[in-house]
């Protein structure tokens, strides 16, 4: 499931633009981390649902800066591995380390969809 690696702030801001009212997923991945080379392993196996959003991969050692402009933009504490689910300019739901899965995707997406049809 994993897609594109953001490098940039640009990229980030796209992506951000484009993702519209599904939102999107960043995994923030340490490459020295054996939790966190799991944690990808898992969500590169997970099948997501087609409306599901985009998952994008941030390289944290490679683009610190990158890293610590998210956990300012969304006011999320940096950790890794971590997944964020933005959604309207916003974090809406986070986790970090072993609950970095697609599990934890497919029941963010379920109280998403419950929300918007209650």
């Amino acid at each position: 499931m994993i897609g594109s690696v953001l490098s940039s702030e640009t990229e980030l801001l796209a992506l951000e633009a484009a993702s519209g009212d599904r939102g999107f997923l960043i995994f923030k991945h340490s490459t020295r981390c054996p939790i966190s080379t799991q944690a990808e392993r898992l969500l590169a196996r997970y099948e997501s649902p087609e409306d599901a959003p985009v998952l994008a991969i941030v390289k944290v050692i490679e683009s610190r800066s990158l890293s610590n402009h998210i956990a300012e933009r969304y006011g999320i504490w940096h950790e890794s591995p971590q997944l964020l689910f933005i959604m309207d300019g916003k974090a809406i739901a986070d986790a970090s380390h072993f609950e970095v899965r697609g599990e934890t995707i497919e029941g963010w997406l379920t109280q998403t969809k419950s929300e918007s049809l209650g």
